[in-house]
């Protein structure tokens, strides 16, 4: 029977990653004021989406990517017109007749579901309906070539990008984060609506959206509808929680199984009513769980979403590579966490564990490994902490205490989950989560005076003092502050226009010949002399002089202090590699106002 839920409990990234980490087949059915959407799952992997925008559409996909001309598709258009009856899917005529390659016709498919599922991400209302087993794929697929019909995406990974896509749209005003309107009892007013519509249809067919993965013809097809929602069994996390417990654990009695289901449920149940939880797009964290160990699997998902943390899980090494570099790619840190060794199965022996750890600490030295082991493996134990790794945590087994099993289970979850709360509200954590934020905005900026502007709000989140310097022939002239001539909550404030004669032999004058930052208290009378005089001297004279360089030439510098503060530490390699973006960025700027703007440092004021 068909599983039914509300967005507004259970997020469509919290849906996926179920269906996912539960390895269900079936169909999934997502119903929003904002549209409608389905995706097709075998064994937890996406095989193929359809949805109601008129913009995801396969043609316009493939036109958008380029790999077909507008010829092309007009073409295509007109051979199924001609067809009548008899024609054929459009991508398969695109195959036939207008040359469009297998890979092009695959990649336009994987963007299909993956620009699906980034419409979805954005639904905080609706409704979703699960039919397990029930696997809606059309018959269009003997029009394909095998390649074609063999599509599966790894469903982790279509979060991830689908995720980044979303953040990027939300940072360029293309989405809109909005609660939608409240809808009492939604199941049962899309039941009236379903009657409604399946009694229109018996005189009309309603022609709105494309069959599965944009294969079918696209003015004949009939709109999947709410109807189906009568008799629907309530989506119940317990229920998945019972049936992960009793395929992985089934040696540990009864009672010790319910146990452990009401204590993941009240997880749960505690994370859907959590007023606080970050929506989907705007986590910033991340945790990569590498074992074989199915329930811990599913338990440690459990626990990371209590936290509003993505987690992905994989028992396939060769998908570390690709979910660390997503991960990074969207500017989180992640925590990679290793299964304890399993003798018998392969990768997880302790000398491929080893390995791959390893590995993985070599290429990726920014990102935290935790390790996992028996409790009674201490020699493993102290090796992992000898290899460099950030933490070793216990892991009961039933096998070696059968006796206190799910209350060591228990508080080896509870421990697991305090550990992640404590590792993501490090302060480097944090300041990570700001950097990755402000890469985001910075890519979608156009403008050198936004750019400039962008780097002194980012130093300005570490400072209480921050000052633009733009670099002209012989003087600096100051541009605008946060803190210096208003107070730091008001803002940046107005150009100050200030000139400062660059001193040879100065602190700037090296600066502007190397490139290399400064952090420290300098010892160079322009401070004295022509700075403080006008913005007066910081409590503690520790400052940061932070350059921006655009084609190799120092544009810009930022001057930064604590202003009545005590001075503190701060990642300077985070507020360098984000200036050296930002110069990046600049370049390309400056390039497209270079006819109107002869002298780069005029774009900026």
């Amino acid at each position: 029977m068909p599983l039914t839920g509300e967005l507004e409990h259970l997020p469509i990234v919290d849906v996926i990653q179920l269906i996912h980490s539960t390895r269900k087949s079936g169909t999934l059915n997502v119903y929003s004021r904002k549209g409608e959407g389905q995706l097709v799952f075998n064994d937890g992997f996406i095989v193929s989406a359809t949805h109601s925008s008129e913009k995801l559409k396969i043609g316009s996909i493939l036109l958008q990517g380029h790999s077909i001309s507008q010829e092309d598709l007009d073409k295509a258009l007109n051979i199924q017109k001609q067809a009548g009856d008899d024609r054929k899917p459009l991508i398969a005529t695109l195959l036939e007749n207008c040359g469009l390659s297998k890979d092009a016709a695959f990649k336009g498919l994987e963007t299909l579901i993956e620009m699906t599922v980034v419409e979805m991400i954005g639904w905080t209302r609706g409704i979703f309906t699960l039919d397990v087993d029930k696997i809606n794929i059309s018959d269009s697929y003997r029009y394909l070539p095998k390649q074609l019909q063999d599509l599966t995406m790894n469903t982790q990974m279509v979060l991830l990008d689908a995720l980044r896509i979303f953040d990027e749209k939300v940072h360029a005003g293309e989405i809109q984060i909005s609660d939608e309107p409240l809808i009492e009892n939604p199941l049962e007013q899309l039941e009236n609506v379903g009657e409604l519509e399946q009694e229109e249809s018996d005189t009309e067919e309603i022609l709105v959206s494309e069959d599965l993965l944009g294969l079918a013809d696209l003015d004949k097809i009939e709109r999947k509808k709410p109807h189906i929602f009568k008799g629907l069994e309530s989506f119940d996390p317990a229920d998945i929680h019972r049936q992960v417990i009793d395929d992985t654990l089934s040696e540990i009695p009864a009672e010790g199984k319910e146990r452990l289901v009401k204590f993941l449920s009240g997880i749960t149940t505690t994370y859907l009513r959590s007023n606080d939880s970050l929506t989907a797009g705007s986590k910033a964290q991340a945790v990569i769980i590498y074992t074989c160990d199915k329930f811990l699997q599913h338990a440690m998902i459990t626990v990371c979403k209590k936290e509003g943390v993505l987690v992905f899980v994989t028992a396939d090494r060769h998908d570390l590579d690709n979910l660390i570099e997503r991960t990074l790619l969207k500017y989180l840190e992640p925590i990679l966490v290793f299964g304890s060794p399993v003798a018998n199965i392969e990768g997880f022996s302790q000398s491929e564990i080893v390995e791959t750890r390893s590995l993985k600490t070599e290429q990726y030295p920014q990102i935290s490994i935790i390790q996992l082991v028996s409790s009674l493996d201490f020699s493993f134990s102290l090796q992992s902490l000898n290899d460099g790794t950030r933490a070793v945590l216990p892991v009961p087994y039933f096998s070696e205490r059968e006796e206190t099993f799910t209350e060591d289970i228990i508080n080896f979850l509870n421990t697991f989950r305090g550990y992640v709360h404590n590792c993501f509200n490090e302060d480097r954590r944090q300041q990570f989560s700001k950097l990755r934020n402000s890469l985001s905005g910075l890519r979608l900026l156009r403008k050198a005076p936004d750019i400039s502007l962008l780097v002194l709000q980012f130093i300005s989140e570490l400072f209480d003092r921050t000052l633009t310097l733009i670099v002209d022939k012989n003087e600096m002239i100051a541009e605008r502050s946060i803190g210096i001539t208003t107070d730091k909550g008001q803002g940046s404030a107005a150009p100050m226009k200030l000139r400062i004669p660059i001193r040879k032999e100065s602190i700037f004058h090296e600066m502007i010949n190397s490139g290399e930052s400064f952090f420290g208290k300098p010892t160079d009378s322009t401070f004295a002399d022509l700075i403080y005089t006008e913005i007066g001297a910081p409590s503690d004279a520790t400052i940061m002089l932070l350059p921006l360089k655009s084609n190799d030439r120092v544009i810009t510098i930022t001057y930064a202090d604590f202003g009545n503060q005590r001075a503190k530490q701060i990642p300077l390699d985070f507020l360098e590699f984000f200036v050296g973006q930002a110069g990046l960025a600049m370049e390309n700027a400056l390039f497209r106002r270079q006819l109107d703007y002869p002298n780069p440092t005029e774009g900026l004021q």
